[in-house]
C-alpha cells in the first residue's frame, strides 16, 4: 500500500512540475493509474474548479495531469 502511495505522490509532483496542456484538452488513457488519479481529483476539482479545465476519459481533471499522462506516453489525444 505505501508503494502505491509513494507513486501516486510521486506522479502528482510530476503532474503539477510539468509543463501544462492547453486549456480545454481532451485525452484518452489505457493507464488506470491515471484514471484513478483523474477521479481522485474530483475534491480538488470540486474546491479550485477554475485549474480544472482538461478532460482524461470524460473526466475533468488538470491540465497538468493530462500533460504527464501525454508525456509519459499514457494518454493520446481524444478525437
Amino acid at each position: 500500500m505505501k508503494t502505491k502511495r509513494g507513486l501516486f505522490a510521486a506522479v502528482m509532483l510530476g503532474a503539477m512540475l510539468a509543463g501544462c496542456a492547453a486549456t480545454g484538452t481532451r485525452v484518452t488513457s489505457t493507464s488506470e493509474t491515471y484514471k484513478d488519479m483523474a477521479r481522485g481529483q474530483g475534491w480538488w476539482c470540486g474546491t479550485f474548479g477554475s485549474t480544472c479545465t482538461c478532460y482524461l476519459d470524460g473526466v475533468q481533471t488538470t491540465c497538468s495531469l493530462v500533460q504527464a499522462c501525454l508525456s509519459s506516453g499514457n494518454c493520446k489525444a481524444a478525437q
